[in-house]
């Protein structure tokens, strides 16, 4: 059985959900479940079939899983890509993204999703890493276990040739589809396997071992340097996920190069391309003039503040948003995940910062948060003109942030920035003040 070391692995796991594809892999990957189900009845398996709608025979390919599933008694989700003709991942690509999308929408909190990539699918993945430039960790290829966007992925075949795969489903009778389009050589993938890899097998029977060795080796090399990386981030890295560059400025080219890399894989979840790290190092980090530059990637954008930078998400336009505070003493809900404003009871005041107290609106007041001061200079307590840009900077609050953060007004005057500043302050015997705490704050 070539799916043992998934139950040595995971003796406690109950819940699989498998990619299904109808593929011999998929096939064989299965039926080993299966038989390990009736030794173990507490296993629960879903599968999942995804059809891509490229040609003629995906349906085909949907019914004989739909059939098998319905023979077995194991339940199954199916689920459809439509590709467009125009997109800038391609068709592969496109489909890659949008299978893990799927797998997202359809998996349960505690199942773990099994797909049955095998040892020819890694040596594959390999030549494939080399053409599109990667590092270490590309070129170590797909691991056993992997944790993708939360998804839990174990790939059981991974260590079991193609070969072994066909052999054992013909000795067991099983019926599989052979997906017509597996013989396209204009896909990368099928041209390596066709045409490349076919030749170096019959060349090289020890190869695919070969193969598989030294993507261990480098996996093992890969762990060593992830060590002293995370250790670095752990020590540099703020609450809000974003990297100090004080240490970072010591180091040599190299070691920035892999901790920015695992910087990005740990905000993103996605492998960054050595293009977008070059480019990051080249026009954030190394460059005197920063300060309006950013770096687009993966739908947000990287820039720096002094000598921290920030993996941030663009979305949160909301600098024209006024929130109308009609009584001050009741929990405010924020807009875009922004958080909460918790006005504190007055019992535990006194355990609260006085950074967070602002004087009680008096009556008639119109009470809002906004989040954008049109002016360019405020009155502060004295009457006396300050510049907002002065405030914001001494407070090192980067500019792409202060749209986001909480302005409390009465009427049009400006009080308070929730937790960062106050402009009228509160006198030491007043009694009229309030406690306002900015829960999930950004900053």
């Amino acid at each position: 059985m070539f799916i043992k070391k998934l139950f040595l692995k995971y003796p406690q796991q109950k819940y699989f959900l498998l990619a299904l594809s109808g593929g011999v892999d998929s096939i064989v990957l299965l039926h080993q479940l299966l038989k390990y189900q009736k030794k173990f009845k507490y296993i629960k398996i879903r599968a999942i079939h995804i059809n891509h709608n490229l040609y003629s025979h995906s349906l085909y390919s949907q019914k004989h899983c739909e059939n098998i599933c319905k023979q077995k008694k194991i339940h199954i989700i199916v689920d459809n890509i439509h590709i467009p003709k125009h997109n800038r991942y391609g068709v592969e690509g496109y489909s890659r993204i949008k299978r893990l999308e799927i797998f997202k929408k359809h998996i349960l909190l505690e199942e773990i999703l099994l797909t049955a990539h095998n040892l020819n699918d890694q040596c594959e993945n390999l030549f494939l890493s080399l053409k599109r430039k990667s590092g270490i960790n590309g070129l170590s290829g797909m691991k056993y276990s992997s944790v993708y966007r939360g998804i839990k992925i174990v790939r059981p075949l991974i260590l079991t040739p193609k070969k072994t795969i066909i052999s054992w489903a013909k000795k067991k009778n099983l019926l599989w589809i052979e997906d017509q389009s597996n013989e396209l050589i204009q896909y990368d993938r099928n041209f390596l396997r066709k045409i490349i890899l076919s030749k170096i097998y019959k060349k090289w029977p020890n190869f695919l071992k070969n193969c598989t060795t030294s993507m261990h080796i480098l996996t093992k090399d890969q762990k060593s340097l992830n060590f002293f990386v995370l250790y670095f981030l752990k020590k540099n890295t703020f609450s809000d996920g974003s990297l100090s560059l004080l240490n970072f400025k010591n180091l040599t080219k190299e070691a920035q190069y892999s901790i920015l890399k695992q910087w990005f894989n740990q905000n993103s979840g996605n492998q960054t391309t050595y293009h977008v790290l070059h480019r990051t190092y080249k026009e954030i980090i190394n460059n005197k003039n920063y300060y309006d530059k950013k770096i687009i990637f993966c739908n947000s954008e990287i820039r720096r503040f002094k000598n921290t930078i920030y993996y941030i998400y663009p979305d949160k336009n909301i600098a024209h948003k006024i929130l109308y505070w009609k009584k001050i003493n009741t929990i405010l809900k924020l807009p875009k995940n922004l958080g909460i404003l918790i006005p504190c009871k007055k019992k535990k005041q006194k355990q609260i910062q006085d950074i967070y107290k602002i004087p009680y609106p008096p009556k008639n007041v119109l009470v809002s948060i906004r989040f954008h001061i049109k002016k360019n200079y405020i009155n502060n307590e004295k009457e006396k003109k300050i510049s907002i840009k002065k405030i914001w900077q001494k407070y090192n609050i980067p500019p792409w942030l202060r749209n986001t953060i909480p302005l409390l007004f009465y009427n049009n005057k400006l009080i308070a920035a929730i937790g960062i500043f106050t402009i009228q302050r509160v006198s030491i015997n007043s009694l009229k003040y309030i406690k306002i705490i900015w829960m999930n704050r950004i900053l």
